[in-house]
């Protein structure tokens, strides 16, 4: 009854936050895939490059659209609903598989979920629930084809379940039940990614399993970057990391689950599963805040110290990250950007993995291990390591920024959405269908330039106020203008509330570099190769104003 009870709460936080905020810009580029899926059907993927989602997840988001328009709940809404059913249905897997827990109970309520799912605005958690799905069912009901159609289910999600693969293939007992499960697999995904498969299955499969998550932001590739700047020397170690990272751990991950498979006390299927992921977690080099909702299901088993210790660190570690990409409450529009000076709460959550990826082993290898912790130190660390550090951090991020000047903001890149598809489709000879486009286009503009108005005229202060963004755009105008000085000043005020924004670092070398500071110049070039120095624009940068500083 305590696990139900606290699964309610936690599903009506949720349910409120999608109502009450649109979430991240993850939403309208979903919404974007969505759109001009409908129009351009696979050649999407050939002039989208950030389109990386498997074509049945375009079919999904086509799919809310439509709802959005018969019902007039927005697409923002179901995109988020989709995720609380999914974490509905996760919990109570969990329970079917742990049981009675009180790590269940802090699975149940975990904030890191609150977050995501009733928040962000991504397909994380519904991609997360149909891998565990397929591992009940494999596991627990004995049902081999039924399970694989699920896990290919996940895979119309995304191409995360890979990291479960191993563990599936050499946890089913015979090369029969093998086929079975795999083969439904593959027939599911199949069906999922036709048409659009068919259509052009260069473009698909490159796009999809070309994808790459953000480096450096997360564990050991954020230690390979801090040791690059510290010492140069190194810098190619970190560049090697972050080419062919993801192969090694994922063969380290199939390494790992041949190992469990032969154990002489072997494993239950979910403990293996939630060990794969746990051992992703600690070396991956890609990440991005949402992935923390692939844990949740897998560690009900570990204890009460562990879970609430990931709990914890993770729910402050997204709380801040979300606070400082909305500017401070109330919440409405966050816009992701890299969390350089949260990088302590980072820190702390990815010890928290560690610590219970070393649990579970222990647990895998002697049986029944548990770690425990004395309730009053753990309150003590807590206040001291999360809770202050959490309350200065979100302090300083805030900017008194208006819900209703947030939603101006979501409605304008709406329109810009739609203005580019009518573009697109003009450019094809398709005008009926490009002024269809472009009169919805319009329509948001419109009420983009009423909220506005009506801001202004309610709250003045506010309505003047630039964001971050704002600023960046500024000083872009002032570059094409010009105005090199006061195209340095509008980037340099944006990074004081958003530090991590490669853009700004861009303008601001481009612009020393004109006014001949080269000193200026380098020390910003390096800060945008700090951030991003996977991206070749960032390097060119740099090189260009050492180059020339050198003359």
């Amino acid at each position: 009854m305590a696990i139900i009870a606290i699964a309610a709460i936690a599903f009506f936080a949720k349910l409120w936050l999608a109502l009450k905020t649109y979430g991240t810009n993850d939403v309208y580029t979903y919404e974007r895939f969505g759109l001009w899926s409908q129009y351009l059907g696979a050649e999407l993927y050939r002039i989208a490059p950030d389109l990386n989602h498997p074509p049945s997840v375009l079919h999904f988001l086509s799919g809310l659209l439509r709802l959005s328009g018969f019902t007039h709940l927005p697409f923002h809404f179901w995109l988020r609903l989709c995720a609380i059913v999914a974490d509905v249905g996760s919990l109570w897997l969990v329970w079917r598989i742990a049981g009675e827990r009180v790590a269940v109970l802090l699975i149940a309520i975990s904030p890191i979920n609150i977050l995501v799912s009733g928040f962000h605005g991504n397909t994380d958690p519904v991609m997360i629930f149909f891998v565990l799905l397929a591992v009940w069912l494999a596991g627990s009901r004995d049902r081999t084809v039924l399970a694989g159609a699920a896990f290919g289910l996940a895979f119309c999600i995304k191409i995360t379940p890979v990291i479960a693969a191993p563990v599936l293939l050499f946890w089913l007992p015979d090369w029969r039940r093998r086929a079975k499960f795999f083969g439904t697999a593959a027939a599911v995904v199949i069906a999922g990614w036709s048409p659009f498969l068919f259509d052009d299955p260069s473009a698909v499969i490159h796009q999809v399993f070309g994808y790459r998550s953000s480096y450096g932001l997360w564990g050991v590739s954020w230690l390979l970057r801090k040791l690059a700047v510290a010492v140069p020397a190194a810098w190619r170690l970190d560049l090697i990391y972050s080419q062919i990272g993801a192969v090694l751990v994922l063969v380290a991950v199939a390494l790992l689950s041949f190992a469990m498979s032969r154990m002489q006390k072997r494993p239950s299927l979910y403990e293996q599963v939630g060990m794969a992921f746990l051992f992703f977690f600690v070396f991956t080099g890609g990440f991005a805040v949402q992935y923390l909702v692939w844990l949740t299901p897998w560690i009900a088993e570990l204890g009460v110290a562990p879970v609430a210790l990931f709990v914890a660190t993770g729910s402050v570690f997204l709380l801040v990250v979300y606070n400082y990409w909305t500017l401070g409450a109330p919440w409405y529009l966050a816009i992701a950007y890299p969390w350089t000076t949260h990088e302590y709460f980072q820190v702390l959550c990815w010890l928290s993995v560690i610590v219970m990826a070393v649990t579970a082993w222990l647990r895998i290898r002697r049986g029944d291990f548990r770690l425990r912790v004395s309730p009053a130190l753990a309150s003590i660390g807590a206040a001291v390591l999360l809770v202050y550090p959490a309350y200065v951090h979100m302090k300083r991020d805030r900017l008194p920024v208006s819900p209703v000047y947030a939603q101006d903001d979501a409605l304008y890149t709406e329109a810009d959405i739609y203005h580019n598809l009518a573009v697109q489709l003009f450019q094809r000879g398709r005008r009926a269908d490009s002024d269809a486009v472009d009169t919805q286009a319009a329509r948001m503009e419109a009420e983009a330039e009423r909220i506005t108005y009506a801001l202004r005229r309610e709250q003045p202060a506010r309505a003047s106020m630039m964001t971050p963004e704002d600023l960046v755009e500024a000083s872009l105008d002032d570059y094409n203008r010009g105005d090199f000085a006061q195209c340095i000043y509008d980037a340099t005020q944006s990074l004081k509330t958003r530090p991590g924004m490669p853009a700004a670092w861009n303008n601001i070398v481009l612009c020393n570099g004109y006014l001949g500071k080269w000193e200026e110049a380098i020390q910003a070039a390096e800060e945008g190769v700090r951030l991003e120095p996977e991206v070749a624009e960032a390097r060119q940068n740099l090189e260009w104003a050492r180059s020339e500083g050198r003359r």
